[in-house]
C-alpha cells in the first residue's frame, strides 16, 4: 500500500507552509488566488485527501463550524426521496456545504439516528419527514441544532420547514381531468397520516365537489411507493374501471397503478383511465410512461431549506415558519 500523503508532502513539494495548504483548503480564509489554485493542483497531482473533519474537530476555535450538514431521510423506495437528496446534495456542495446521508429505513430507528446525531460535529440538519410518522416531528425538534424539515410543518412555528402547496397540487390535477371531461374520478392516498397526502386530497376533492357536488372516491394505498400504487390497483381494478381519472399522491403510486391497469387489466391509459401523478421524478417522463404529473419545484425547494438553515447557524432569525413553495402541472401522455 502506497503512503498516505500528507499536507506536509504538499508543502514540502512547493515550498510552502503547512499552513498554507491549510489554508488553501479552508473557505474564506486569506490566501491568494494565485496561491491556491497552485496548492489546489499540487495537492490533486500527489493525490492529497484533506481530513475535514479531523481537522475542525481539531480547531476549537471555529466552534462547531465542520460544515457537515446531515440530510435525515426515510423511504427509499419512493423515487421523490433520492431525486430531493440528489437536489439537496448539490446545493449543499455548491454552498460549501458537506452532506451527510443519515437514511432512517424504520420507524422505530428515528431514536437511534438522534442519537448518532450527537456523536458527529453537525453544523445543521435537513429532516424530510414525510414518510416518516406525525409523531417523527416532536422527536427531531430535540436536536439542539440548526434545523429545517420538508414534508411535514412544525405547526407551533419554533423551526422553518419548507412545503409544496399541496392543496394547490390537488387542485391543478383536479382541474385539468375536470378539463379532460373525467366526472367520475378517484384519488389514490399516501401515508394516512402523510401531510403532503391529505393536503392533496383536500385541494382534488375541494375542486371536485365545487364542479361535480360530488367526493371522489378514495383508495388507500397506505405509503408512497411503486409497489403500493401496483398492489392498490390490483385490488381495486373493478373500481378502477368505473373511474375516468384518478389523482394519486405520487408519481410512484401513479406509475404503478399505470401497469397494474395496462398489464394485468386491460384499462387502456388514457383511453379509458386518465392518470395524474405529483412530483414530477425522473422516471415520470420515462417513455413508457410518460405520465401527467404536478410538479414539485424541487430545484426551490432545496435552495429555501438550505437559506433557511444558514440562516439559523448564522444566528439570524427567520421571516416565517412555513415557506410554501408553487407546484405547476406537468402535461404529458397519460
Amino acid at each position: 500500500m502506497s503512503k498516505k500523503i500528507t499536507s506536509s508532502d504538499v508543502a514540502k513539494y512547493l515550498g510552502v507552509s503547512r499552513s498554507a495548504v491549510s489554508r488553501a483548503f479552508t473557505e474564506g480564509a486569506s490566501i491568494h488566488p494565485e496561491k491556491r489554485t497552485l496548492i489546489l493542483e499540487a495537492a490533486k497531482a500527489l493525490g492529497y485527501q484533506p481530513n475535514f473533519f479531523a481537522r475542525n474537530l481539531s480547531t476549537p476555535t471555529q466552534k462547531a463550524k465542520s460544515n457537515l450538514i446531515v440530510i435525515l431521510i426515510s423511504d427509499f423506495s419512493n423515487p421523490f426521496q433520492s431525486f430531493l437528496f440528489e437536489e439537496l446534495s448539490t446545493a449543499l456542495q455548491q454552498a460549501g456545504k458537506q452532506p451527510m446521508l443519515l437514511n432512517v429505513k424504520e420507524e422505530q430507528d428515528l431514536d437511534e439516528a438522534i442519537l448518532r446525531l450527537s456523536g458527529y460535529q453537525v453544523d445543521g440538519v435537513i429532516a424530510v419527514m414525510g414518510s416518516l410518522p406525525a409523531e417523527s416531528l416532536n422527536r427531531c425538534l430535540t436536536l439542539s441544532m440548526p434545523l429545517v424539515t420538508l414534508g411535514r410543518a412544525d405547526t407551533a412555528g419554533k423551526i422553518p420547514s419548507v412545503q409544496t402547496d399541496n392543496k394547490m397540487a390537488g387542485k391543478l390535477a383536479a382541474e385539468h381531468l375536470l378539463g379532460q371531461g373525467c366526472e367520475r374520478v378517484g384519488y389514490l392516498a399516501g401515508r394516512s397520516d402523510g401531510q403532503a397526502s391529505i393536503e392533496r386530497w383536500l385541494g382534488f376533492s375541494e375542486c371536485i365537489y365545487s364542479e361535480l357536488g360530488i367526493f371522489p372516491q378514495v383508495i388507500e394505498a397506505g405509503r408512497y411507493g411503486y409497489s403500493a400504487g401496483f398492489e392498490s390497483a390490483f385490488k381495486n381494478l373493478e373500481a378502477l374501471r368505473e373511474l375516468e381519472g384518478v389523482f394519486c399522491a405520487s408519481d410512484a403510486l401513479a406509475l404503478g397503478v399505470v401497469d397494474a391497469c395496462q398489464k394485468f387489466a386491460g384499462i387502456e391509459i388514457p383511453a379509458k383511465l386518465r392518470v395524474v401523478g405529483c412530483d414530477n421524478v425522473p422516471q415520470a417522463a420515462w417513455q413508457g410512461y410518460q405520465l401527467t404529473t404536478v410538479a414539485q419545484p424541487v430545484k426551490e425547494i432545496a435552495a429555501k431549506a438550505l437559506d433557511a438553515l444558514l440562516k439559523q447557524g448564522g444566528g439570524g432569525a427567520f421571516e416565517q415558519s412555513i415557506i410554501r413553495v408553487q407546484p405547476t402541472l406537468k402535461v404529458r401522455r397519460t
